[in-house]
C-alpha cells in the first residue's frame, strides 16, 4: 500500500512538471510574439543592437522557425528526405536531452562535444539536402526564414523596457514630468540600452 502511494505521488509530480513545461512554453511563445513588444528602431545602429540582442535572446525560437519552413518547403515532393530530416531532429533531441540530464557527467562530455554534434548534425543534413537534389527548396526557406528572422530581431524590444515605460506611465499623473520620463524611456526603449 506504501508503495502505491509513492507511484501515485511521483506520477502527480510528473503531471505537474508536464503541466509547467506547457505553461514555460505558452509563456515562451507570448514572450516572443507580444504585440506592444515591437517598435521601430530610430537608427541603424540601434537595429543592429536590437537584432543581435534578440537573435541571442530567441536563437531557439529562430532555429525551430527555419526547421519548420524547411519542413514545408519539402513536403509535396521530398516526402524521404523530410523524413530523414525529422529522424535527424529527432536524434538532435536526443542529444540535448542527454546533456540535459546528465550535464555534469564526464563521461558525455568526454564522448561527444556539443560542438563537434552539431556540426556533425549539419553535415550529415546538408549531405542528404544535396544528394537528393533539395537544394533549391532548402534555399527557398532560407529566402523566406531570413527576412522573417530580420524583421522581428530588429523591432522585438526588450521587455524590461516596455513593463518600465508602462509603470511610469501609469505611476506618475500628468504635468511636464511625466512627458520628460516618458520621452526618456522612449528613448532607451528605442536605443535598446
Amino acid at each position: 500500500m506504501a508503495s502505491y502511494g509513492g507511484v501515485l505521488r511521483r506520477s502527480a509530480s510528473v503531471v505537474q512538471r508536464a503541466r509547467d513545461g506547457v505553461r514555460s512554453t505558452r509563456k515562451a511563445l507570448a514572450r516572443f510574439a507580444r504585440p506592444q513588444s515591437f517598435a521601430a528602431p530610430p537608427d541603424a545602429e540601434a537595429a543592429a543592437v536590437r537584432a543581435v540582442r534578440n537573435v541571442r535572446s530567441f536563437r531557439f525560437h529562430y532555429a525551430l522557425l527555419f526547421w519548420i519552413l524547411i519542413l514545408a518547403s519539402l513536403f509535396p515532393h521530398r516526402r524521404p528526405t523530410m523524413l530523414f530530416l525529422m529522424a535527424a531532429s529527432k536524434l538532435a533531441l536526443f542529444f540535448g536531452a542527454l546533456l540535459k540530464v546528465f550535464p555534469n557527467s564526464a563521461i558525455v562530455q568526454r564522448i561527444v562535444d556539443r560542438r563537434v554534434m552539431a556540426a556533425l548534425v549539419i553535415f550529415v543534413i546538408g549531405t542528404e539536402i544535396v544528394v537528393t537534389n533539395a537544394v533549391l527548396e532548402f534555399l527557398l526557406a532560407v529566402a523566406v526564414g531570413v527576412p522573417l528572422v530580420l524583421l522581428h530581431a530588429v523591432f522585438r524590444v526588450r521587455d524590461d523596457l516596455t513593463a518600465v515605460v508602462e509603470e511610469t506611465a501609469a505611476v506618475v499623473n500628468g504635468g511636464e514630468f511625466r512627458q520628460i520620463v516618458e520621452k526618456e524611456k522612449k528613448e532607451d526603449l528605442e536605443l535598446g540600452s
